[in-house]
């Protein structure tokens, strides 16, 4: 219980001393809390349009953004490994899969449509 108060009381003294800090090179003009208030340059539409290197950067960057989001979702969505459904027996969410491509390219031009069908049927 004691060290409980000790962590206590140290942390209300640093949280005290860090709200105390009153440095014109924290808080005065130019400071850096003023500094943190301001957007960073090349991410308001003026500065952007401004500096046309940036441009592209943020079109590239914001279509990787895109694509994994829309990947992640994929994966969340078609895989096997991923089961959404409430279904107690494994063998029928899995049997969903059966005659079905679930990966994302198939470059080796694998025929899926057989897929599951020389699996052993356990229930019999």
């Amino acid at each position: 219980m004691k060290i409980c108060c000790y962590f206590r009381d140290a942390k209300m003294f640093i949280s005290r001393a860090l709200r105390a800090i009153d440095h014109p090179y924290i808080m005065g003009k130019g400071g850096r809390m003023e500094n943190n208030k301001k957007p960073m340059q090349g991410l308001t539409m003026k500065s952007l349009a401004h500096h046309k290197a940036l441009q592209p950067l943020f079109i590239i960057i914001g279509g990787g953004m895109v694509f994994v989001a829309a990947y992640c979702a994929r994966l969340a969505v078609k895989t096997t490994d991923v089961n959404w459904s409430k279904v107690k027996d494994p063998a029928d969410t899995y049997g969903y899969y059966d005659g079905k491509q679930f990966k994302f390219l198939n470059p080796a031009g694998v025929d899926y449509s057989r897929y599951g069908q020389d699996r052993p049927n356990y229930k019999e």
